[in-house]
């Protein structure tokens, strides 16, 4: 037991690595107010999730938040001078919880016997609770400014603008790696 969790600490290190490098380090497209398109950086995060149970990956997204906050910390800023109540909701929702959230990618591995359909379908769900993350976050920052209404368009238009490519891009890419045997070899 011990080697065993020892060895998804080390894959679930690597992985985080490897996400942070694919989200800071690759060119993505950034949007003016936070969030960006990236290429596959989610991926990895994703994988952990599939790879070693819901439990493991969503405190491996967790993790994965507090790294992001830190390379991130520039994007909160315009929240707290909104309020002390947007900034709290941006740090937890934009971040940690929306993050966390990616642990749930793993969630139908025993419930569907088809590992690529069940992988895709958990991170779609995955991806779905982040962008409903990343909602509450605008609408919660954007009423401050705009009446509801306007705030809950603008939160579902713009989280959309970059949550939809990465909805699109993250499935297809644990799709390609588990078609590889890529978790078939994490799993032992």
């Amino acid at each position: 037991m011990k080697n065993q969790n020892l060895k998804r600490l080390c894959v679930s290190a690597l992985f985080l690595a490897l996400g942070v490098v694919l989200s800071e380090l690759i060119p993505s497209i950034s949007l003016p107010l936070g969030g960006s398109v990236t290429l596959f950086s989610m991926v990895p995060v994703c994988l952990i999730g599939i790879a070693f149970g819901t439990k493991w990956g969503i405190f491996s997204g967790l993790v994965y938040g507090g790294l992001q906050l830190i390379f991130g910390l520039s994007n909160v800023t315009y929240a707290w001078g909104i309020s002390a109540v947007a900034g709290i909701v941006a740090l937890l929702f934009d971040y940690i919880v929306a993050y966390g959230v990616l642990g749930f990618s793993g969630v139908f591995k025993n419930l569907i016997k088809n590992p690529v359909l069940s992988a895709v379908l958990g991170v779609i769900l995955a991806l779905a609770l982040r962008f409903m993350c990343h909602f509450v976050t605008g609408v919660t920052i954007w009423r401050e400014i705009a009446d509801t209404l306007g705030a809950i368009w603008y939160s579902i238009t713009y989280n959309a603008a970059y949550m939809l490519p990465e909805i699109i891009i993250t499935p297809i890419g644990v799709a390609l790696l588990i078609k590889a045997k890529v978790l078939k070899a994490l799993e032992k």
